[in-house]
């Protein structure tokens, strides 16, 4: 378990506001706590990590992860992330860490949105390309890993907790009394009924869902997956 947070929009948060977002996560990635900055024209971006270390425990593999341009936050596990590597390999890259981290982010590049159809595991992550000043969000296919977003006016704030959120922009959301009464009266399973949070401006970006943001085209959310039944005849 690892703890991502950021912002993306015109007015950058005050560093006591991005670093207690980071403090907040801190039980959810002891091991290393780094901070991106960088102030654009159009947008301003912020990318927060907190890590377990789990997979090559080395500094080499903390976050935000650099490949290029490109740069990730991630929250999971990519199960079947040697066997990616071994594709990629054959395709020309090389490695300088044993990490799903920058496996996943060689395959971004090499595949763009596509390879997320090659993984096998659980994520959430932030994956922004510093040319296009473009940035985008991802959750796994079954919503195994939490991914929360608040939007204000012409930015965004998303993180694995809605706490960081209320850290980042500097105030708590309005409560969702409808969803509290939902849960107390019928109980968890009707949190699943609605796109509702337990707060009124927090949303969650949905299982096997995708968020693109940028300073032309503004938000666009789309489903990269969805189940399919398949019929065995010989059954």
């Amino acid at each position: 378990m690892c703890g991502i947070s950021g912002y993306f929009g015109y007015n950058l948060p005050p560093m006591k506001n991005i670093e207690e977002a980071s403090s907040s996560l801190n039980h959810r990635g002891p091991d290393d706590n780094g901070i991106f900055i960088k102030k654009n024209n159009n947008k301003n971006i912020v990318l927060i990590h907190n890590r377990l270390a789990i997979i090559d425990l080395e500094s080499r593999s903390n976050q935000p992860f650099r490949e290029g341009k490109n740069l990730l936050i991630y929250n999971g596990e990519i199960y079947n992330f040697v066997e990616i590597r071994d594709k990629l390999k054959l395709l020309g890259y090389s490695f300088k860490t044993k990490s799903d981290t920058e496996v996943l982010a060689k395959a971004l590049i090499h595949w763009k949105e596509k390879a997320l159809n090659f993984l096998e595991g659980m994520w959430s992550f932030a994956w922004y390309n510093e040319e296009t000043n473009e940035l985008t969000l991802s959750r796994d296919r079954f919503g195994e890993k939490p991914l929360y977003y608040l939007k204000d006016k012409d930015s965004i704030y998303f993180g694995s907790e809605i706490k960081s959120l209320a850290k980042l922009s500097g105030r708590w959301p309005k409560i969702n009394k409808k969803q509290l009464l939902r849960y107390l009266i019928n109980g968890y399973k009707s949190l699943y009924k609605s796109d509702d949070t337990f707060f009124e401006e927090v949303q969650e970006l949905k299982s096997g869902h995708c968020m693109v943001i940028n300073s032309k085209e503004g938000y666009k959310t789309y489903k990269y997956w969805s189940p399919k039944n398949l019929i065995n005849n010989d059954i």
